[in-house]
């Protein structure tokens, strides 16, 4: 399986931990493009809560993605 699937698929896994309120926020923002007041506009939040949940989302995707790629041996530190 190539690298780029490998990828894919951590970010799946991350995804997936994330709740659904967050989750649709960062889907809405990063794969529709859509501005903060329009996610709010539609999740019925405020666009600072919106923006909350994006900091939220990618601080949570990074530290998963960040675990997955340690090697099996740094888990023991």
């Amino acid at each position: 399986m190539s690298r780029q699937m490998h990828r894919l698929r951590r970010l799946r896994r991350a995804l997936a931990e994330l709740d659904g309120i967050t989750r649709a926020v960062f889907v809405m923002s990063a794969a529709d493009g859509l501005s903060y007041s329009e996610i709010a506009l539609r999740l019925g939040i405020s666009a600072e809560d919106v923006e909350r949940r994006l900091a939220d989302a990618l601080y949570q995707l990074d530290r998963h993605i960040e675990r997955m790629e340690r090697p099996w041996w740094r888990f023991w530190r």
